[in-house]
C-alpha cells in the first residue's frame, strides 16, 4: 500500500508539476520562433519580446507591438502583456494591453472588455480566439461602431512557411457615421476560411468564403452578398518557395534605390518566377466559383477559373511559358436596368459595352470568356494576351 502511495506521489508530481514545466519550456520556444518568422516575413508589423518570465505552471510575457508604415517611415508601438497558463498538454495566452483595455486614451469600449487569447498544442496546432463585444471611435470627422466582432482561427503547421487549418470571423455589425455625410452600415458578416492538405501533405486546397448579410445605405437596404475564392491542388513545396520569394521580395522593395537592395530585389524576383514554374508544371486551379452582388435593380452573379494541367518531367523541362499553358473560364451576369438607372456605372460599363465585351441577353448584360493558347475569347471577341508569366 506505501509503495502504491509512492507511485502515485511521483506520478502526481510529474502531471501536475514536470510536464506543465516542459510544456512552459516549449511555448517559450514556439513563441520566439514565432515571433522571428512574423518579423522576418513581412515589414508591416514587428514584435519585440522584452521580458518572458517563465514559472512551473504559467509565465507572464512583456512587449511591444510596432506597427509600421514602411513609406511614410511613421511607427505606432503598443505596450502588450500575456499571461500564460501551463497545462499538459499545451499552454493558454491571453494578452491585452500592458495598461489594460480601460486605459485607452479614449473610452473604446462601452460595454465589456475585449478578449484575446492564443492556444497552443504540443504537437503544433494554435488557435487564435478573439471576442470584442462593442468597439466605438470617434473623432471630428466621423464615428464608427463596432459590434459583435468574433475571431476563431486554428492553425496547424504543414511545411515551411505553410499553415493549415480553419477559421471563422464574424460580426454582428458594422457602422461608419461621416458628419454632415450618409450613414452606412454593414450587418451579418461571416468569413470563413479552410485549409486542407491531402495527397500525404504533398497538396493543398484553400478556400475562403464572404457572406455579407446586409448594407443599409439612405437610400435603402441590399443583400444578401457572397464572394468564394477557392486554390486546389497546389504542390506544397512550391508554394512554399513562392511564399518565401514573396515575402524576400517585399522586405527589399524599401532598397530598390541601392545596388545591394536592387541586387536582392532581382534575385527573389527570379526566385518567385522559378517557384510559380514549378507550381504550374505541378498543376493548379484557382477559381472565383461563386459571386452574387444585390442590388436595387437586380443580382449581380459570376464565377471565374484559372488553371493549368499537370505536366510530365520532359514537358516541365522544355515548358517556355507558363500563360501558354492556362486555361480558363469566366461568367459575368448583371441586371440591365443596373447600367440604365446609374449614370456612373454606366459611365464605367460603356466602354465595354460599345466593344462588344458586355452584350444584352434579355433585361440582362451578359460577358462569357475563355482562355487558351495565349487567347482570351470574350463574347466572340478574340483578344491575344502578352506573354507576362
Amino acid at each position: 500500500m506505501k509503495r502504491a502511495w509512492i507511485v502515485a506521489g511521483v506520478a502526481l508530481l510529474a502531471g501536475g508539476g514536470i510536464l506543465p514545466w516542459g510544456v512552459g519550456y516549449l511555448t517559450e520556444h514556439q513563441w520566439q520562433r514565432a515571433v522571428t518568422e512574423v518579423n522576418d516575413t513581412q515589414p508591416f508589423m514587428q514584435v519585440d519580446t522584452r521580458d518572458y518570465q517563465r514559472g512551473i505552471l504559467g509565465a507572464e510575457v512583456r512587449g511591444t507591438l510596432v506597427l509600421q508604415d514602411p513609406e511614410a517611415g511613421e511607427n505606432r508601438p503598443l505596450e502588450f502583456v500575456a499571461h500564460v497558463t501551463h497545462g499538459i498538454t499545451g499552454s493558454l495566452m491571453t494578452f491585452e494591453p500592458a495598461g489594460g483595455w480601460s486605459s485607452m486614451e479614449a473610452d473604446w469600449f462601452p460595454g465589456e472588455d475585449p478578449t484575446l487569447t492564443l492556444e497552443t498544442r504540443l504537437w503544433g496546432e494554435v488557435t487564435l480566439k478573439l471576442d470584442l463585444p462593442e468597439l466605438t471611435i470617434s473623432d471630428p470627422d466621423m464615428e464608427v461602431r463596432v459590434v459583435g466582432l468574433q475571431l476563431d482561427q486554428s492553425l496547424e503547421h504543414l511545411s515551411g512557411d505553410v499553415w493549415t487549418g480553419q477559421g471563422e470571423v464574424r460580426l454582428d455589425s458594422l457602422g461608419v457615421s461621416p458628419v454632415g455625410g450618409s450613414p452606412v452600415s454593414l450587418s451579418d458578416v461571416i468569413v470563413t476560411s479552410t485549409s486542407e492538405p491531402r495527397d500525404d501533405d504533398t497538396r493543398l486546397d484553400s478556400r475562403v468564403e464572404f457572406n455579407l448579410g446586409q448594407v443599409d445605405v439612405l437610400d435603402g437596404a441590399y443583400g444578401p452578398h457572397r464572394l468564394v475564392f477557392a486554390l486546389d491542388n497546389l504542390e506544397v513545396a512550391s508554394w512554399n518557395q513562392l511564399a518565401n520569394g514573396m515575402a524576400e521580395l517585399q522586405a527589399n522593395t524599401l532598397e530598390g534605390g541601392q545596388n545591394t537592395g536592387f541586387e536582392r530585389q532581382m534575385q527573389a524576383m527570379e526566385q518567385v518566377n522559378q517557384a510559380f514554374r514549378r507550381l504550374a508544371a505541378a498543376g493548379f486551379s484557382m477559381a472565383i466559383p461563386e459571386l452574387r452582388v444585390a442590388t436595387p435593380e437586380g443580382d449581380i452573379r459570376g464565377h471565374m477559373e484559372i488553371r493549368h494541367p499537370e505536366l510530365d518531367a520532359e514537358q516541365a523541362s522544355s515548358m517556355l511559358l507558363v500563360m501558354q499553358g492556362l486555361t480558363g473560364d469566366l461568367n459575368l451576369t448583371l441586371p440591365l436596368a443596373l447600367a440604365e438607372q446609374n449614370p456612373a456605372v454606366m459611365l464605367q460599363l460603356a466602354p465595354l459595352i460599345k466593344q462588344g465585351l458586355l452584350v444584352q441577353e434579355g433585361d440582362r448584360l451578359v460577358m462569357k470568356g475563355q482562355m487558351e493558347d495565349l487567347l482570351l475569347t470574350v463574347n466572340g471577341i478574340e483578344i491575344p494576351l502578352p506573354p507576362l508569366l
